[in-house]
């Protein structure tokens, strides 16, 4: 990995004009890295698609495509065929008695939301090259940075703004992803309604619980640790709750409560912010041990050895705590693609990545992706 870059969505622009604030913020981190001609690989958000794993009868691959839309999407994809654009993979052979079976990977886009994301990037006068799924690039991230390990199941856990993909790997494949609607700001909004402070406020407080003391006054600005990580994604603060398109619920307070302390806070307590916090938390803890359950239990594949955790709130020991505490896992990861098997540039042009590496797990997916296709 050559360089790295970000931007971050303009919150106020977005509720005008959400196809520019978002192309303004693409054009901007295309900017950073300074690029003149690449293969650009965009992502759709994982709540937008429809993901299955069919197993087929074995067959030559060439034949599969034609199977999947014969014999198997019309009766489990739901939405007509002709809304939507199909993709698929073939993960696995594997054998059910005495039969041979083709595990598959599909996808299943509505051609309104690929249309969506390239509106965005026509505005930021980029064309892309390949559109992967986020969820689905958080293992391919996984697998370039070895990971991943024969024999063992992990959790990929990445936390975005206004969602989280859960994506289970057993032996290497992927074996289920679940889209659940808890996100960072579900937290931000916590603390805004309880400390009555506005979502900026809100948001660099929930930031200081993962920052040393003499970083907790600018959260743009805090580093990534070992066991703690990013700041919020540049990809997580554009995305959407219902159409990529709709603007920002903004839920929070006004500027009229605007905090006009911006050093340390009074209710910067742990104690009081893991009160703040608990009902969120205990809906993440929810949600994870729901698709838990099914995978170890419904889908009968056995117990979870590794979660490995990124996004733009990896970095806040609470999240890893309670889930460790909630699921009984003895351990639980914040990922780091920097030290891992990726080889990288000049520090000064990946300064991004090693300040905040878990943020940046879907992107170096979608790079692993755009390498593959070269």
């Amino acid at each position: 990995m050559d360089a790295a870059g970000y931007a971050l969505v303009d919150r106020n622009q977005v509720n005008a004009d959400p196809v520019a604030a978002h192309a303004n913020a693409l054009r901007e981190a295309v900017r950073t890295i300074q690029v003149s001609q690449c293969l650009v690989v965009g992502a759709l958000p994982g709540q937008t698609v429809v993901i299955r794993y069919p197993r087929l009868p074995d067959m030559p691959e060439d034949k599969i495509g034609q199977s999947i839309e014969s014999d198997y999407a019309g009766q489990n994809i739901p939405y007509d065929l002709s809304e939507v654009f199909l993709d698929w993979v073939l993960l696995d052979t594997v054998v059910e008695g005495e039969e041979a079976l083709l595990k598959i990977l599909l996808v299943a886009a509505k051609h309104e939301i690929i249309e969506t994301r390239t509106q965005i990037a026509q505005a930021a006068e980029i064309q892309y090259a390949i559109l992967g799924v986020d969820s689905v690039a958080t293992a391919d991230a996984a697998e370039c940075c070895d990971f991943l390990r024969v024999g063992e199941t992990v959790a990929l856990i990445n936390m975005g703004l206004t969602s989280t993909s859960i994506h289970f790997v057993k032996d290497g494949v992927s074996n289920f992803i679940r889209d659940v609607n808890w996100g960072a700001r579900e937290m931000i909004q916590a603390i805004a309604k309880s400390c009555r402070v506005d979502y900026e406020e809100s948001e660099r407080m929930l930031y200081e619980l993962g920052a040393p003391p003499e970083q907790a006054e600018n959260p743009a600005e805090i580093p990534a640790k070992k066991i703690s990580s990013p700041a919020m994604s540049p990809e997580d603060t554009a995305r959407p709750s219902a159409s990529p398109l709709d603007p920002f619920e903004d839920e929070l307070m006004g500027s009229s409560t605007k905090r006009k302390d911006k050093g340390r806070s009074e209710v910067h307590d742990v104690r009081n912010m893991h009160e703040i916090l608990e009902q969120p938390l205990a809906r993440l803890v929810m949600e994870t041990r729901r698709s838990f359950d099914f995978f170890e239990h419904q889908l009968y594949e056995g117990a979870v050895d590794r979660l490995i955790l990124s996004g733009g709130v990896a970095h806040i020991p609470l999240l890893s705590e309670t889930l460790q505490e909630e699921l009984g896992l003895e351990s639980i990861e914040v990922a780091d693609p920097t030290e891992s098997a990726l080889i990288l540039g000049p520090e000064r042009d990946l300064t991004p990545l090693l300040e905040h590496p878990a943020q940046f797990m879907v992107a170096v997916g979608l790079a692993a992706r755009g390498m593959s296709d070269l």
